[in-house]
């Protein structure tokens, strides 16, 4: 079962939500910058507050505390979307649905890496509620590709004697490549990389048949 993150309450002292979601935008990406930089430790809402163009006070305006800003980053975890994209798609073979699967998860997994090199590097300065969140996205992905190779297994389609495996790989590959993009791209590009990770999958799951 996929879930959505658990938002809780932040405070804020406007009542325009719009301008309220217009800077938390703002603050978090800015932020997101510097913690990659200094590190969320060694980061001060001073130094936000300048990067953002802002006073401190105008910072607390909008939030209530440094850690408020790692919460607003789960907001742009995708896990849920995944399962909107795979009913997008319609009446698909399972194999392809597996493939499109794959590649949109990779492509979200390039879109995001700093967020995801950050969450890897951080992870200790979250709350334990927003840990769980954060530990609990991966497992929602392993079980999404989980569900999706056991309905091809049902099928007669794919073969393998321990699908969540392969489902745990599919999602760490993706992973991979976030953290490792640096080294991969000498001599990958994302597309090749998807293309090869899912014929590498799809020839496990297959015997060569898919």
């Amino acid at each position: 079962m996929i879930s959505l993150p658990q938002v809780r309450s932040i405070r804020t002292y406007s009542k325009n939500a719009n301008l309220v979601r217009e800077k938390r935008e703002l603050i978090a990406n800015k932020a997101l910058k510097l913690f990659l930089e200094k590190g969320y430790a060694g980061t001060t809402i001073r130094q936000l507050a300048e990067a953002c163009d802002l006073t401190e006070g105008a910072i607390y305006r909008y939030i209530g505390s440094k850690d408020d800003i790692l919460h607003l980053f789960l907001l742009g975890i995708k896990v849920n979307q995944i399962q909107d994209f795979l009913t997008r798609l319609g009446d698909v073979s399972t194999t392809e649905a597996l493939k499109q699967c794959i590649c949109q998860y990779y492509l979200w997994q390039d879109q995001t890496r700093e967020i995801n090199i950050f969450y890897n590097r951080e992870i200790a300065n979250f709350t334990t509620e927003d840990r769980g969140v954060l530990l609990k996205s991966q497992s929602d992905y392993i079980n999404f590709f989980e569900i999706l190779i056991q309905k091809g297994i049902d099928a007669g389609i794919f073969k393998t004697s321990d699908p969540k495996l392969v489902a745990h790989n599919i999602v760490m590959l993706g992973w991979d490549w976030g953290m490792r993009k640096w080294y991969l791209k000498r001599w990958l590009t994302i597309d090749q990389y998807i293309e090869k990770q899912t014929a590498m999958f799809l020839f496990l799951l297959t015997g060569g048949k898919g």
